[in-house]
């Protein structure tokens, strides 16, 4: 998000709905929608935000190949490419309260769990 601002200012709503693992990560992500919202520039984002959060924007940036993948695509492209990551994050956070319900269904077998289960994998199968 940091070094594709003006892209991913146009996913804010998609982006903000995204729940990341990592409490830093989320702090993160909320930090840079929010200063989106507040209509600041990218340079005074990116220096806050280097302030801040500094050692795991160094994290992310050594261990993400996304800027070598974007390297030589459009705008179009990248935002292309933001929908697809969206997707298989939520996809992700699917398959994790899908596992979840299924460890939770063997030790305790409830209709409402099941029928959760149930929901969860159609929505999963018809993505």
């Amino acid at each position: 998000m940091l070094n594709y601002l003006d892209t991913a200012s146009l996913k804010v709503e998609e982006i903000s709905k995204l729940i990341f693992s990592s409490n830093e990560t989320e702090d993160l992500k909320n930090f840079i929608i929010d200063c989106i919202s507040d209509n600041n520039d990218k340079e005074t984002i990116k220096s806050k935000a280097s302030m801040n959060y500094q050692k795991l924007i160094k994290e992310i940036d050594d261990n993400s190949s996304i800027q070598i993948i974007t390297k030589s695509k459009n705008n179009d492209a990248i935002i292309e490419l933001i929908d697809e990551l969206i997707f298989d994050l939520r996809e992700l956070k699917n398959i994790k309260k899908i596992e979840s319900l299924e460890n939770e269904l063997i030790n305790n077998l409830d209709e409402s769990s099941y029928s959760e289960l149930v929901k969860l994998k159609s929505q999963l199968n018809r993505e």
